[in-house]
C-alpha cells in the first residue's frame, strides 16, 4: 500500500512519527510535511531575513513611498503630454523575443465574441462551476486585473478565452479536460504562464474558429519526497523555486533540478518537462522524466472524445496493476487523496519507487556522459523526440503529475571568474578543462561577452540587488507581477514605464557586483564564471589541477610570444565569500532582463533567440553580409552545453523581423538548432518529425493547435 508524505521545514531523516488518533497507519520512515504555500512562505521568510541580518540592508518605508508615489507621477505626466509621440514610438519598436510596445489584440476583437456559440459552449462555463466551483472559472473575454495574467504571455502573446478554468485537483482536471473537448473547443494548458514564445495563451489571429479554454493547473501544487529524498513527485503547479526550497530543507545534502536561472518567476516542473528547458547545471542536463501521469485525447469507435489517462509514475501503490478493474478506485483518486493530506499537514510514511519505477527515467541520467562527447551534435534543443511524450510535448498533452530525481549536494563549492583574450582559447579552455570527462564536470560554466557585462551593468543593477537581498523566492515574484500590472495600466505610457525607470535610475545604485569582477570584464570580450563542487570523490582538485595546468600552458606561451605586443593573458578572480558567489549568480541571471531595460531606455529595439551549436562549434555564428550592423550583440550563454542566448539591439526603424529570420538561419548553416530551452510556441516552426511526434499525441488537435509551426484546425 503506498503511504505518502508530507514534509516539515527541517527534516529528521529517521525520526519516528506517532500516527494521529483521527488516522491509522503502518510507519517505517516517517516525516511532517507542511503545504508547499506555508513552507514556501516561511523558506522565503527565512532567506530575507538572513540576507538582511548578514548585510544590514534597509530601505525606510517612508522613502519608499516617497520614491514610488514620485515616480508614478512623473511617468503619468510625461505619458500625459506625450501621448501621441509615445504612441507612435511604440508602434514601431520591437522589443525582446517579439513582445511589442502596444498591442491591437483589443482593437481586432477574439474569434469567440465573433463566433456563434453553439448551446454546449455557451453552457461550459456552467458545467466548469459545477466541477471546480464558481471561484475557479472565470470570464475570459474580458481582461480584467484578475483575468489578465491568463491572457497574456510574458513576453509574447496575447489572447481572449471563452472562459479560463483552474481545477484543484487532480480528478477535477481530467473532467474539465473531458467537458472541454465535449463543447467543440480547444485546451491552451497553462502553468505559470512564464513562457516566451507564446505558446501558454490564446492566440485569436488564427484560422481556427473552435473557442479556446486555459487549463490552469497552478492550483495542483503539492509535492512530496520519496525512496527516502533519492526522488520528488510534483503535481502540474509545483513552481520550481517552491521545489528547491523544499528540497532544501527537507534533504540539506539534496538538491532539485533547477535551483539557478529564472527560478524567481517560480514556473512550474511540468512546463520544463513540457519544453525540455535546460538550464545552467551542467551535471544535470535538461528537464526530464519519463514517470509521469498524463492525459491524451482521442475519439472511439463510436465517435466520442476519449481521455486517456497515461500512468508511467512506477510507485508501489498508484500502478494501474495495483487497481482491480471495476473496483470504483484509480490511482487518479489515490493520489488525489495524498495530495490533499500533503497540503493539510498529515503524517504519511514516507513511499517508494516500484521495481518497474526504479527502470524508468526521473532524469536526463546519459546527459554527463553526452556533453563530453566533442562531436557535431547539439547537447540538448527543444525539438527533441525521445522519451515518453510528456517530454516536450509542449501542451499537447496535459501532464497532470511527474517524479523527478533529486541531485547530491556538494559539499564545497569554489567559484571563478575567468577571462580570456580571445574566442578560440575561451574554447580550448571549455574542451580541455571543463568536458575533460564525465566524472569532474563543473557545477556549471557560464560565458559572458563584454557587450554583456556593459549591458547588466547599465541598465541590471537594481535588479541584481534585488535578488542578491531578496533571493528568488516568493517576493521576487510578487514584484515581478507588479511590474506586469503596471504595464497593464490603461495609459500610453505604461509599458515602458518601468524599464524606463530602471534604466534612469540604474547608475543612482553602486556597482552590483565587486570591482575585482566587473573590471575583468570590461577590460576582457569573453569571460566565464565557473562553479567547481566537491562530490567526495576528488572532483573539485581534480579541476583545479586542470586549470591551473591550462592557464599556465597558455600564459607561458603568451609570454615566449610576448605578450607586450597587444596579447593578454588569462586571468582568473576567485569569489572569496558566499556574497560574492550570489552576486556574480544574480549578475548572470539578470541579463534578459537587463537587455530589455537597455533598449527600452536607449529607445532601441531588439531581439532574443535561444539556439544550441554543435558541442564541437568554437566560434560565433556570422551575421549575413546583408545584416542590419547591430548597435549591441549581447552573447550569454550555458557555456558547457554551448547553449546560447543572444540579445541583438538595432536601432529603430531597422525590419527586426526580416534581421531575426536572417539570424536564424544564419545559426542553422552553422549546424546549430533553434529553440534550445524556451520552447517553439509560435515564435519557431517544428522539424518534420517533431511536428509528427505532436500529432500523433494530440490526433485532434484539441490540446495547444498552432504550436511550432502546426496547423491551427
Amino acid at each position: 500500500m503506498l503511504m505518502l508524505l508530507p514534509i516539515s521545514a527541517r527534516l529528521s531523516a529517521r525520526q519516528a512519527i506517532r500516527p494521529s488518533s483521527s488516522k491509522s497507519f503502518s510507519f517505517g520512515r516517517s516525516l511532517t510535511l507542511r503545504s508547499s504555500s506555508t513552507a514556501a512562505a516561511a523558506t522565503a521568510s527565512s532567506a530575507a531575513n538572513n540576507n538582511a541580518n548578514n548585510t544590514n540592508f534597509s530601505i525606510k518605508l517612508p522613502t519608499v513611498a516617497a520614491l514610488v508615489g514620485a515616480s508614478l507621477l512623473t511617468g503619468y505626466c510625461v505619458g500625459s503630454v506625450h501621448t501621441e509621440q509615445i504612441t507612435d514610438i511604440q508602434k514601431d519598436r520591437a522589443l525582446p523575443k517579439g513582445e511589442r510596445g502596444c498591442c491591437s489584440c483589443d482593437e481586432e476583437g477574439s474569434k469567440e465574441e465573433a463566433t456563434k456559440l453553439t448551446d454546449a459552449q455557451t453552457q461550459l462555463s456552467t458545467k466548469l462551476q459545477k466541477i471546480v466551483g464558481t471561484s475557479h472559472v472565470h470570464d475570459g473575454l474580458h481582461e480584467s486585473s484578475s483575468t489578465g495574467k491568463f491572457l497574456k504571455g510574458a513576453r509574447l502573446g496575447y489572447g481572449k478565452a471563452l472562459c479560463i478554468v483552474q481545477p484543484g485537483t487532480l480528478e477535477q482536471a481530467i473532467k474539465c479536460l473531458q467537458a472541454i473537448v465535449d463543447a467543440g473547443c480547444v485546451v491552451v494548458p497553462q502553468g505559470s504562464n512564464t513562457g516566451l514564445t507564446g505558446g501558454s495563451v490564446p492566440r485569436n489571429d488564427t484560422e481556427d474558429t473552435r473557442p479556446s479554454v486555459v487549463l490552469s493547473m497552478k492550483r495542483l501544487d503539492a509535492h512530496f519526497p520519496i525512496d527516502d529524498g533519492k526522488r520528488v513527485v510534483c503535481l502540474a503547479g509545483v513552481g520550481i523555486s517552491t521545489l528547491a526550497s523544499s528540497i532544501s530543507n527537507w534533504f540539506p545534502d539534496r538538491e532539485s533540478h533547477s535551483i539557478l536561472g529564472s527560478t524567481f518567476l517560480n514556473p512550474t516542473t511540468a512546463a520544463g518537462v513540457a519544453f525540455g528547458s535546460g538550464g545552467t547545471l551542467m551535471r544535470k542536463g535538461p528537464a526530464r522524466t519519463d514517470r509521469a501521469l498524463y492525459c491524451k485525447v482521442s475519439r472511439n469507435k463510436w465517435g466520442e472524445n476519449t481521455v486517456e489517462v497515461v500512468n508511467t509514475l512506477g510507485i508501489e501503490g498508484l500502478q494501474d496493476s495495483d487497481f482491480q478493474e471495476h473496483s470504483g478506485e484509480n490511482p487518479v483518486q489515490k493520489l488525489d487523496v495524498y495530495a490533499n493530506d500533503v497540503r493539510q499537514g498529515y503524517r504519511r510514511t514516507m513511499a517508494k519507487s516500484s521495481k518497474t519505477g526504479l527502470q524508468i527515467k526521473a532524469s536526463d541520467t546519459d546527459y554527463q556522459e553526452k556533453v563530453c562527447q566533442y562531436t557535431k551534435d547539439v547537447s540538448r534543443h527543444n525539438s527533441d523526440t525521445t522519451g515518453e511524450d510528456c517530454n516536450r510535448s509542449e501542451g499537447k498533452v496535459l501532464i497532470l503529475a511527474t517524479v523527478h530525481d533529486t541531485f547530491q549536494a556538494p559539499s564545497k563549492k569554489r567559484m571563478f571568474w575567468v577571462s580570456f583574450p580571445d574566442m578560440e582559447t575561451t574554447a580550448a579552455f571549455r574542451r580541455e578543462v571543463c568536458l575533460d570527462n564525465p566524472a569532474d564536470l563543473p557545477i556549471s560554466c557560464e560565458y559572458l561577452d563584454r557587450d554583456s557585462v556593459d549591458i547588466i551593468d547599465r541598465s541590471g543593477r537594481i535588479a541584481t540587488y534585488l535578488i542578491r537581498y531578496l533571493g528568488t523566492g516568493d517576493i521576487m515574484g510578487y514584484l515581478w507581477n507588479v511590474k506586469s500590472a503596471i504595464g497593464e495600466l490603461p495609459f500610453s505610457w505604461a509599458p515602458l514605464f518601468c524599464d524606463k525607470f530602471l534604466h534612469v535610475f540604474n547608475n543612482w545604485v553602486p556597482e552590483a557586483i565587486p570591482s575585482k569582477f566587473l573590471n575583468k570584464g570590461r577590460e576582457y570580450d569573453h569571460n566565464c564564471m565557473v562553479a567547481v563542487g566537491e562530490f567526495g570523490d576528488g572532483t573539485l582538485d581534480r579541476f583545479m589541477e586542470r586549470m591551473d595546468a591550462f592557464i599556465k600552458k597558455y600564459n607561458d606561451k603568451a609570454l615566449a610570444d610576448d605578450v607586450s605586443e597587444g596579447g593578454k593573458m588569462i586571468t582568473y578572480v576567485e569569489a572569496e565569500s558566499q556574497a560574492d558567489i550570489t552576486a556574480l549568480n544574480a549578475f548572470r541571471f539578470v541579463a534578459a532582463l537587463a537587455f530589455k531595460t537597455y533598449v527600452v531606455g536607449e529607445d532601441l529595439q531588439g531581439i532574443s533567440v535561444d539556439y544550441g551549436l554543435p558541442k564541437n562549434y568554437e566560434g560565433v555564428p556570422p551575421l549575413a553580409d546583408s545584416a542590419v550592423k547591430p548597435l549591441k550583440r549581447m552573447r550569454y550563454s550555458h557555456f558547457g552545453c554551448n547553449v546560447i542566448h543572444e540579445d541583438i539591439a538595432y536601432a529603430l526603424g531597422v525590419d527586426t523581423h526580416t534581421e531575426h529570420m536572417a539570424f536564424k538561419q544564419a545559426v542553422e548553416v552553422e549546424g546549430g538548432k533553434l529553440p534550445a530551452e524556451h520552447g517553439h510556441g509560435t515564435e519557431y516552426r517544428a522539424p518534420q518529425d517533431t511536428q509528427k511526434r505532436w500529432m500523433n499525441m494530440d490526433p485532434l488537435n484539441v490540446l495547444n493547435p498552432g504550436i511550432g509551426g502546426l496547423s491551427y484546425l
